[in-house]
C-alpha cells in the first residue's frame, strides 16, 4: 500500500502510516470474516467519520461473557481460514504449469534494486518490474537473453 500511495516520492512515506494502518486494521478480509481491529480488541474501532452522541455507548459486557464470545469468534475465524486456505490452494494449483515465454514475445524483467540511504532511495518502495523486453534467445532453461524493443 505504501508503494502505491507514494507515487514515486519516497521521502514522505511515513506521513501516510496512520491512514494506511487504519485502512488495514478496519478492512474485513474474506478469509477471516472479521477485521483485525475487532479480533484484537473485541470491538470495532471508532472511525474519524463516526458521529458520537451522548448515551450512544453500548453497555459493558461481563468479562467472562466477552471472553466466551471472543473464543467462539476465534473458532469461527480458524475454520474460515482453513476453508479459505483450501479454496486458494485449489485455485493456485488448478492451472499451475511450467511456462516458458515464446521467442519474440514481450515480457517484464524483475528488478533487484538495492537501497541507498545516502540518496534516500528505498528498494522496498521502488517498482518491482521493468520493461517490456523482447525474448531473443534461450541460453539455458533458466537464462534468457532479452532486448528492449527499440534497441539492438
Amino acid at each position: 500500500m505504501i508503494a502505491q500511495f507514494i507515487e514515486g516520492h519516497q521521502s514522505p512515506w511515513d506521513e501516510l502510516l496512520p491512514e494506511i494502518s487504519l485502512a488495514v486494521n478496519t478492512s474485513v478480509p474474506d478469509s477471516t470474516g472479521f477485521s483485525p481491529a475487532f479480533l484484537m480488541q473485541g470491538r470495532e474501532p471508532r472511525l474519524p467519520t463516526d458521529q458520537v452522541t451522548p448515551g450512544s455507548a453500548t453497555s459493558a459486557l461481563d468479562p467472562r461473557k466477552k471472553a466466551d464470545r471472543l473464543t467462539e469468534i476465534f473458532y469461527i475465524v480458524h475454520s474460515n481460514l482453513q476453508r479459505a486456505s483450501k479454496v486458494r490452494g485449489g485455485h493456485y494449483n488448478l492451472r499451475r504449469r511450467e511456462w516458458w515465454p515464446p521467442l519474440d514475445s514481450m515480457v517484464l524483467l524483475r528488478q533487484h534494486q538495492l537501497s541507498n540511504a545516502a540518496e534516500g532511495f528505498a528498494a522496498k518502495l521502488a517498482p518491482k518490474f521493468d520493461g517490456p523486453y523482447r525474448v531473443v534467445k534461450f541460453i539455458s532453461p533458466y537464462i534468457v537473453r532479452l532486448v528492449r524493443p527499440d534497441e539492438r
